[in-house]
């Protein structure tokens, strides 16, 4: 018979909270019971939840599951094998998979068909629309989604940069010759410092709207104010590709796809407000980073400046990020520094 920690271990599903209107995130568990209701763990708190108070997302293969919790406060995880129990106990299944259990062989054969559909979407459908989504929106709007995002992070994770006034202005016009050399985009890029923290760290971003934010943290790894000058062109990159309004796009044209073919429109207004919690998430993608680092080496040029700079920026990351045991926030969503280091120097 199984003892009471095998059984808690086993309807534990950890992952991380997100409270509301709060871009950080702290560890977490929800802990089920037989009868449905849930606990959350988080931090020396505890907190009952009803049965049936919890939607989750829907699975799209091993992808973060989030699930909107009463009190606006969102739970995210990647234990996908714990949520569909929690949801087969309350009798939850997709349209689609409760239909495919009952299939013939024919049905079975149209299955496998609506499968290679999703699977194409996946690879060239949702980039296409969430583009076509991105070209809809007035760059007023995307300014103020820039805006909001902005608050949202000064509030949460990030603090006023500690960085002496003369290091901002040398760094300000490294930034300044490089947008004077930029192709025109829907906004003209603005330079922000910002000090990391324990969360954000050694960071650049590029928002919605034309803001780019250096953190203390990363203008402290750079010799001079010129070794940022390859950061900042890829930062302009992704501003000048509105590479921010366009991963919001392909974020909501995922969900929509999902919930075409899982048959579950009920779930429409649930995705669209757990997708809030993926504004903050500005990681891009890997055709979009090496968009970003094409356009950084040919903006680089164009300025008078050795694309050099960046590929020896990033090794320096990759090497004390190596010395410390953890991947700098700036790396952590890229292509790999070798792959990118060889881009950069072949293309100069």
């Amino acid at each position: 018979m199984p003892s009471a920690a095998d059984t808690a271990a086993r309807h534990a599903i950890h992952g991380r909270l997100f409270e509301a209107r709060s871009a950080a995130s702290q560890p977490a568990t929800l802990h089920w019971r037989e009868d449905g209701s849930l606990l959350l763990r988080y931090g020396q708190r505890e907190r009952a939840l009803p049965a049936g108070s919890v939607r989750w997302s829907s699975r799209i293969g091993t992808a973060a599951r989030r699930a909107a919790l009463p009190g606006e406060s969102t739970f995210e995880t990647a234990d996908n094998d714990q949520v569909d129990r929690l949801e087969r106990l309350h009798g939850r299944r997709s349209h689609l998979l409760h239909r495919l259990e009952r299939l013939n062989m024919p049905g079975l054969a149209l299955a496998a068909l609506v499968t290679l559909a999703f699977l194409v979407s996946l690879r060239w459908t949702i980039p296409w629309l969430g583009d076509a989504i991105a070209r809809t929106v007035p760059s007023t709007v995307e300014t103020r989604l820039g805006n909001h995002v902005l608050r949202t992070l000064d509030q949460a994770v990030l603090r006023p940069s500690q960085l002496s006034p003369d290091r901002q202005r040398a760094i300000q016009a490294v930034f300044e010759a490089l947008v004077a050399n930029a192709e025109a985009a829907p906004q003209r890029p603005r330079l922000l410092f910002r000090q990391g923290g324990p969360l954000v760290g050694a960071n650049a971003m590029a928002l919605p709207g034309g803001s780019v934010i250096v953190t203390d943290e990363l203008a402290r790894q750079a010799e001079t104010p010129d070794m940022l000058a390859g950061v900042l062109a890829h930062e302009i990159g992704h501003i000048q590709h509105r590479h921010g309004i366009r991963r919001l796009g392909r974020l909501a044209g995922l969900s929509t796809v999902t919930i075409l073919f899982s048959g579950d429109a009920s779930s429409l207004l649930h995705e669209a407000s757990v997708l809030g919690t993926g504004l903050l998430d500005l990681s891009y993608s890997r055709a979009f980073e090496h968009e970003a680092d094409a356009t950084a080496v040919a903006l680089l040029r164009k300025a008078g400046k050795d694309p050099a700079l960046l590929a020896a920026l990033l090794q320096r990351l990759s090497a004390q990020s190596a010395m410390a045991g953890a991947m700098p926030n700036w790396l952590s969503s890229h292509p790999s520094t070798q792959a990118r280091t060889r881009f950069i120097l072949e293309g100069r």
